[in-house]
């Protein structure tokens, strides 16, 4: 069996949606100054890294990060790879081969590569899934997406009215962004996505694990 871990690591220069800054990890107690064990405090916004979006992120009095359904979270996905430089649409999902009773989907687009330079800046030049794509997920019963870069809704004029947050959200199809794909190939795997269990939360930095059947 192998395991792959697909999550960023939380670091405080890490990138991050502009206006959001990283994490700060500042330490409260340390043995190197008398104390009997070493205890840090951490301060990070909740999209911050790999993370899940649920219906409230986008959807005021949608269900929260802490009610999200474990079947979702946990169980077979496919990785699929996108290699263009646009969008993954409807049309490209239709000619993927991707078997009907798929439930959850990952996206390796060009993306993935730029985990490999930690000082990469943010950019908004990075392929997602189109809103023509969300539709196809909800139409086929797809209950978890995930994204390689920091956001599933493309930027530009397509992300009016944020249509592919809303429409995946809108039918309870949790969503995955910020996953580290470089090292995993398009197939089928087991996923194991836990966010943290945030009261009301409107997001949740999650660590995620593919294991290879």
């Amino acid at each position: 069996m192998r395991i792959h871990d697909v999550t960023l690591t939380l670091r405080p220069d890490m990138v991050t949606w502009p206006g959001e800054p990283g994490p700060r990890i500042e330490p409260l107690r340390r043995i190197a100054s008398g104390d009997s064990a070493n205890v840090s405090l951490v301060t990070l916004g909740d999209h911050t890294g790999t993370h899940v979006d649920p219906p409230i992120h986008f959807i005021e009095g949608g269900d929260t990060v802490d009610t999200l359904p474990l079947d979702a979270l946990v169980g077979p996905c496919r990785v699929v790879e996108y290699e263009g430089q646009a969008h993954v649409s409807a049309q490209w999902l239709d000619r993927a081969g991707i078997a009907p009773d798929t439930g959850r989907l990952l996206f390796k687009t060009r993306n993935s590569a730029r985990w490999a330079d930690p000082s990469a800046p943010f950019t908004r030049d990075f392929s997602s899934i189109d809103a023509s794509a969300a539709q196809w997920c909800v139409a086929h019963a797809v209950k978890l997406v995930g994204i390689d870069y920091l956001s599933i809704e493309p930027q530009g004029p397509e992300k009016a009215g944020y249509p592919v947050h809303h429409t995946l959200l809108r039918a309870h199809v949790v969503i995955v962004e910020g996953l580290d794909l470089r090292a995993v190939k398009a197939g089928d795997y087991d996923l194991v996505c836990g966010p943290l269990k945030l009261a009301g939360g409107d997001g949740a930095p999650a660590r995620v694990f593919l294991i290879e059947r």
